[in-house]
């Protein structure tokens, strides 16, 4: 019953507060809510680990910013500052989104799927699939794919790298270096 719960977590945080609501900051923060209930034990997996081996395994992740920069006004259905002032994101709050998306939750939403990555490849599905609530009024529908694909592809990948050099840390730096990447593309763009 846990397994499914958590698999389900940012199902419920984004499907009320970011499909419903439609407030970013409350669909972000209702998840983490839920991963710190639910990952207490996980977040203390960022053991040193082999982790130095394979901090080369995240460098890919960090050209996501700028093939994003590229292809985003290719890919977009939307104008993309009326998208992100819909969801409560503009200007200060736009701002802080960089730390807070770029840095915080990319160690949580790791600490969150890693265990449910080795118990199930369900997991990967799940954790690609909710992004495809957030990301449903942006993206045309080919694209929404690829972005579903490639997230599920990540999660494979994130989890060859932990179980390869017994910890987070590789993992979570690739994680990081994707998310700031788009978060920064998405203020400097909009």
């Amino acid at each position: 019953m846990s397994f499914a719960l958590k698999l389900l977590a940012p199902y419920l945080a984004v499907g009320l507060f970011w499909c419903v609501l439609g407030h970013a900051w409350l669909a972000i923060l209702a998840y983490h809510v839920q991963i710190l209930l639910w990952s207490r034990s996980s977040l203390k997996c960022w053991k040193k680990g082999n982790s130095s081996r394979y901090l080369w395994t995240a460098m890919p992740a960090a050209l996501t910013g700028p093939l994003l920069y590229f292809l985003l006004p290719h890919v977009v259905q939307t104008d993309l500052l009326d998208w992100l002032s819909r969801y409560h994101l503009s200007g200060l709050s736009l701002i802080l989104m960089i730390p807070y998306f770029g840095l915080i939750h990319p160690i949580l939403e790791q600490a969150h799927w890693a265990p449910l990555r080795r118990r199930s490849p369900v997991a990967h599905v799940a954790f690609a699939g909710y992004h495809a609530l957030v990301l449903h009024s942006l993206l045309q529908v080919p694209w929404l794919v690829a972005c579903v694909l490639v997230l599920a592809a990540a999660s494979f990948a994130w989890r060859w790298m932990t179980e390869r050099s017994g910890s987070l840390v590789a993992a979570t730096m690739s994680h990081i270096l994707a998310d700031l990447g788009m978060i920064v593309v998405a203020c400097i763009t909009a």
